[in-house]
């Protein structure tokens, strides 16, 4: 993968999760089927790999 759509893939995962804050703050009464704790991990999830896309470019190839 390249950088830019390294850079491209991860600032639309930003702006995603930007959208969806800003709309769960407007809507407090939403909320997902399923315990809490699963909801918890898919943010960690999602927060790791838009991090380790924003960074991979940045890594040695040879290492």
């Amino acid at each position: 993968m390249t950088k830019k759509r390294s850079w491209i893939i991860a600032a639309g995962m930003l702006l995603a999760a930007i959208a969806f804050l800003a709309y769960a703050v407007g809507h407090p009464e939403a909320s997902f089927p399923w315990d809490s704790r699963i909801t918890v991990n898919f943010y960690r999830i999602y927060i790791a790999v838009m991090v380790y896309l924003f960074v991979a470019p940045f890594r040695n190839a040879s290492a």
